[in-house]
């Protein structure tokens, strides 16, 4: 049986929980983030994937005010290949959290973004997404 790579990577690490799934409902990304003070859920386009030679940065935007800035979560997911569906793989690697400045923010010179390293721990697994509200098993929609 070939290896099979997991969909789901659940993380922890400070106050920070995330929970990303490669193909949720409708198969399209979600991510479920919780940072001791707000949850927020992100799926499809609000999340940004990119794949590099030292894993995939799987990044959302927790926080966004046009005028004085943002804040986003960014974590690196390594390559992880289980040997079959049953297989759950235990990891660790950093989340990074990015303040950036915006165009109303004082002083209006200097260094626009700041990071913060989080040492996080993570499981990744196989999961089962359930089909589209409403489709009968196995079909196709």
């Amino acid at each position: 049986m070939a290896n099979v790579q997991p969909n789901e990577y659940v993380l922890k690490g400070g106050n920070i929980a995330v929970s990303y799934v490669t193909n949720g409902f409708q198969n399209q990304p979600t991510l479920a983030y919780n940072d001791g003070q707000q949850t927020k859920s992100f799926r499809g386009t609000e999340i940004r994937l990119l794949k590099t030679e030292i894993g995939s940065l799987v990044s959302v935007t927790t926080f966004l005010a046009i005028d004085t800035g943002s804040t986003s979560f960014s974590a690196l997911l390594p390559v992880i290949e289980l040997a079959d569906r049953t297989q759950t793989q235990n990891f660790k690697t950093a989340g990074i959290l990015t303040n950036r400045k915006g165009p109303e923010s004082f002083p209006g010179t200097g260094v626009r973004e700041s990071y913060e390293l989080i040492h996080m721990h993570g499981t990744a697994r196989v999961v089962v997404v359930p089909l589209a509200a409403g489709s009968p098993a196995g079909t196709k929609r």
